[in-house]
């Protein structure tokens, strides 16, 4: 088990290469790529296979030089209702190229999330198809997709979530669980993570809040109960890493502390590990 971190907010501030040397400069073994605005602002680069792939073992080099693993990774979530589920569809087109980029450097997951439907249309089915059409390109990279358990999608429960990637039947398919979604629907997140089935949960988005909206802190600021949570974890035989998604921790930090905050971060994380380790232990 290795400990990473969601790197868009340090990738936007500092550039790719200095955005991973924190990462790394802070104990962190591994990176969430995201790849939220990659492609809006232009600064993905072209629909061209070969560039694409430049592209991607660019950041892959960058991984290696700084010994990071990119264990799990986040795709765009700018498709809409409405979007062509077809590579003429440019939304559509960016969660392909994500998904052929994460495979390239290294992810073994990617979370793509479900969309919000207007009043009238049925979520499961529509979804359905949204992540079916996806599959292929999965398929042919050796990846998995995520689903993730929304705020504002029908996953409000692990008996829901479970169901739903049980019915798109494909090994391709497993779940993302994020505790401060499901404390925000009322499920408590260690609650959430045994009521999945059996190994089913791939992969985490783990941080802290208050229960109220989407607070995205580090882990002891809020009201979870990280003893149950890690516990939780190892009951329902997770084989993932331990994954934080702490961005809004650094909302109105001047750059300078970036760094020390990242350092304090990993500190936390290793120490959400080692209790992972220390029940697993007692478990044998």
């Amino acid at each position: 088990m290795i400990l990473s971190i969601e790197n868009f907010l340090f990738r936007e501030k500092f550039g790719e290469e200095i955005a991973l040397k924190m990462i790394k400069d802070a104990g962190f073994g591994g990176v969430d790529y995201s790849f939220n605005n990659h492609n809006q602002d232009g600064s993905w680069g072209a629909i061209d296979l070969t560039e694409r792939k430049k592209v991607a073992l660019q950041i892959k080099s960058l991984l290696d030089k700084y010994g990071l693993k990119c264990n799990q990774s986040h795709a765009p979530f700018y498709f809409e209702y409405g979007d062509k589920m077809d590579l003429e569809e440019k939304s559509f087109l960016d969660l392909v190229h994500s998904i052929e980029v994460a495979s390239i450097i290294g992810a073994k997951i990617i979370v793509i999330h479900a969309i919000k439907v207007p009043n009238g249309v049925d979520f499961y089915d529509y979804n359905h198809s949204f992540y079916k059409a996806l599959q292929p390109y999965a398929e042919n990279c050796g990846i998995k997709i995520a689903v993730e358990n929304l705020v504002n999608s029908k996953f409000w429960t692990p008996q829901e979530l479970c169901a739903f990637i049980k019915k798109l039947n494909s090994p391709v398919f497993t779940g993302c669980v994020d505790v401060g979604h499901s404390a925000i629907v009322g499920v408590e997140p260690e609650d959430f993570i045994l009521g999945m089935d059996k190994e089913m949960v791939g992969c985490v988005h783990l941080h802290d809040t208050d229960g109220k909206i989407d607070r995205h802190w580090i882990p002891y600021q809020g009201n979870h109960n990280w003893e149950k949570i890690i516990r939780s974890l190892l009951d329902c035989g997770f084989k993932g890493d331990m994954n934080l998604e702490v961005i809004h921790s650094f909302d109105n930090l001047p750059e300078k502390l970036y760094q020390p905050m990242l350092n304090y971060i990993a500190l936390v994380g290793k120490e959400l590990i080692d209790k992972f380790n220390e029940y697993k232990t007692k478990v044998k």
